[in-house]
């Protein structure tokens, strides 16, 4: 055992210095975008507090005309309705890639009562969206597919990461958090080990959920067939309306909230509103988890899916999504993911120290 310690040891070392830049940028990017919907609206007043009009351009006509002003696109979603009658609505649109490293996102904002966009851009520019800009850099560091393959590397590493440490302080952890090994800080070397060892172990659990489930959501990207560059073609334009398809699925489902709503872009598709089920209670499953499918052509309905009712494998896929950006408590639970979300970068940084003393020992006196 002591064999092993002392390998997990210097890989623990090696990783902490390896990958620090990388904890710093995960762990501040992620914490900012805990609040990223709030921070957008409280940046963007111009978005959220039109001047309300006596009439509403159909969300259909909205749709066509963004569908003949973009061309290429693998899909267009209507991504946020109006919240209030102040409020516009958002459309992301997924652009076909014409490298392996292009951006594909794309947003449109686009004003309710006049028909007319009001701001748009590419999630891979920094102006005018820092926050859209700061969500791609976050899963793919703005290097599109190889850069979502990193990360999901960058993922797995960081749970190396961790396994290393619960093998190097396993025989403090229950002193640790029986508040036995309280912190010291005798000099700047006992101070950064008794944080290093105090925060890594209450931080612990949350870390490995963190970096386990970015890895779960981007692990597809070690799969040959999704760097498969989509083929260049027009858009395809569907034959039901927009409008009455939402509608539907309220009548379908007294209680149901729509918000999303994926339309194709190409032949034999099908239109899918997303959104939320009355009958859904698990904190896990709220949001868009369920959905019903309609013929894109008819408008006729050919499926409902209840998250609750799908198999453990799909509700995983989506809670994982939940538990990663914290958007199932409130307020006080997005605070608790900023704080540990700021954790690793602290133990980046301690760790080095604490590498540094071993490695410099003498220098580290001086």
């Amino acid at each position: 055992m002591k064999r092993l310690t002392k390998i997990s040891f210097k890989v623990h070392g090696w990783l902490g210095l390896a990958l620090g830049l990388f904890f710093l940028l995960y762990g501040i990017s992620g914490s900012l975008l805990v609040f990223r919907h709030d921070l957008d609206r409280y940046f963007n007043p111009g978005l959220h507090h039109l001047k309300p009009g006596n009439t509403k351009v159909p969300a259909d006509d909205i749709y066509r005309m963004i569908l003949r002003t973009h061309p290429n696109l693998k899909k267009l979603v209507l991504h946020d309705f109006p919240r209030d009658r102040f409020d516009c609505y958002e459309f992301m649109l997924y652009k076909r890639q014409e490298q392996l490293t292009a951006s594909y996102l794309y947003y449109v904002f686009v004003n309710p009562y006049t028909g007319k966009i009001i701001k748009e851009g590419d999630h891979g520019q920094f102006s005018p969206s820092f926050l859209r800009w700061l969500y791609t850099l976050h899963y793919s560091l703005q290097m599109g597919i190889p850069g979502m393959l990193i990360t999901a590397i960058m993922g797995l590493l960081m749970l190396l990461s961790l396994l290393t440490g619960i093998i190097i302080y396993r025989r403090r952890f229950w002193q640790v958090v029986t508040f036995k090994s309280g912190f010291r800080f005798n000099n700047w070397r006992t101070g950064a080990s008794s944080l290093h060892r105090i925060i890594g172990v209450w931080s612990l659990v949350f870390n490995v959920l963190l970096f386990f489930t970015g890895f779960w959501m981007l692990r597809e990207y070690f799969s040959p067939s999704m760097w498969l560059l989509p083929k260049q073609q027009k858009n395809y334009e569907v034959s039901a309306n927009i409008d009455h398809i939402v509608a539907k699925a309220k009548v379908h489902v007294p209680g149901f909230v729509p918000i999303a709503v994926n339309i194709p872009t190409v032949k034999n598709g099908e239109i899918l509103v997303r959104g939320h089920m009355p009958s859904t209670t698990n904190v896990l499953l709220q949001g868009k988890a369920s959905s019903m499918t309609f013929d894109a052509e008819t408008g006729k309905l050919k499926k409902q899916t209840v998250i609750d009712k799908q198999s453990m494998e799909d509700r995983f896929e989506y809670m994982a999504y939940q538990l990663h950006i914290g958007a199932f408590g409130g307020h006080v639970l997005q605070w608790i993911y900023v704080l540990f979300g700021l954790t690793p970068a602290f133990l980046s940084i301690t760790g080095s120290l604490l590498w540094m003393k071993r490695k410099y020992p003498q220098r580290s006196k001086e």
